[in-house]
């Protein structure tokens, strides 16, 4: 992992430069006084991380950690903002991810004379770092976003390390898959190009759907028992409370006849961590998840299934 940091010069240059386009309009002062709106969960933790919740007057309703941003005002959907609401608060900034929009309610807060800063979003441990540095320089907080970083790599390292470990013992990695099912719609699994496929890689993970499709896709009950996941993840905790491992097996009886169901290996995980960009909880899941995978109780259920 800490070849990420190799080219740092490179990205500390790209961070400088975002910054420098998002906060043109701003004094050396003004750091401390802005009256922040933020868009996407991840945009938002990373504001927090940094120090500067107390500059967010509003979120989005992605936005749900840390538990300080549910006392404050929500204005919708992040890729679905109403610059009439945004405006009726008076805010100076409006930070989020280049997914935000639409586009014509962003023209109408720069004309208005808001701020927009819109952070580039690839579901990677780069960009996660550059959002992070892009932040920093806004914010004027530089020295808590290099710490921050360094804290996030430690434990996407930490991850790597017990799947390498694994990897070299047992000459391949154990088959994560991420179901979707929220909202009473069916359930679909995520391949490459999605924030899922992402957190299951940066957790030593492999997803055998990346290799067959993009985005979320819904799938035959003999197409997921091909794929044959060891450990399933999904949705649950506060982003979606009324799904339990037992609910989803339910739902989806097919997943009982799987590896992981057949050994109850089933994780919820905050399904608004993955809306809006990773943010900073990025590291400590990673972890979490490979801890799960990769500890001794799993590398037996894994042989024996």
């Amino acid at each position: 992992m800490k070849k990420i940091c190799t080219p740092l010069l490179l990205a500390t240059a790209m961070a400088v430069s975002a910054a420098s386009s998002a906060s043109a309009a701003l004094t050396n002062n003004s750091n401390d006084n802005q009256r922040i709106v933020s868009a996407g969960n991840g945009v938002t933790e990373i504001i927090y991380a940094l120090g500067a919740g107390d500059q967010v007057i509003a979120v989005d309703q992605t936005s749900t950690w840390p538990p300080a941003v549910n006392q404050l005002p929500r204005l919708g959907y992040h890729k679905q903002l109403s610059a009439e609401g945004i405006l009726a608060l008076e805010p100076t900034m409006l930070i989020g991810t280049e997914d935000m929009g639409p586009p014509a309610t962003l023209s109408q807060l720069k004309s208005a004379g808001v701020e927009v800063a819109a952070l580039s979003l690839q579901h990677t441990a780069e960009s996660i770092e550059h959002q992070i540095m892009s932040l920093a320089g806004i914010l004027g907080k530089e020295e808590q976003g290099q710490a921050l970083w360094e804290a996030i790599e430690d434990s996407l390292d930490e991850a790597k390390a017990l799947a390498a470990a694994y990897e070299e013992k047992h000459e391949k990695k154990v088959p994560v898959l991420f179901v979707l099912a929220m909202g009473g719609r069916s359930p679909t699994i995520a391949g490459t190009g999605t924030a899922a496929h992402a957190m299951i890689d940066l957790a030593g993970g492999y997803n055998p759907a990346a290799e067959q499709f993009k985005g979320y896709k819904a799938l035959s009950n003999e197409a997921m028992l091909l794929l044959a996941p060891e450990v399933i993840i999904f949705p649950g905790s506060t982003s979606n409370p009324d799904m339990t491992p037992e609910t989803l097996l339910e739902q989806m009886p097919v997943l009982q006849q799987t590896p992981a169901g057949k050994n109850g290996r089933v994780i919820a995980i905050d399904g608004n961590m993955l809306l809006g960009g990773l943010g900073p909880r990025t590291g400590d899941i990673a972890l979490s998840l490979a801890r799960s995978f990769y500890t001794d109780e799993s590398i037996s259920s894994a042989n024996e299934s």
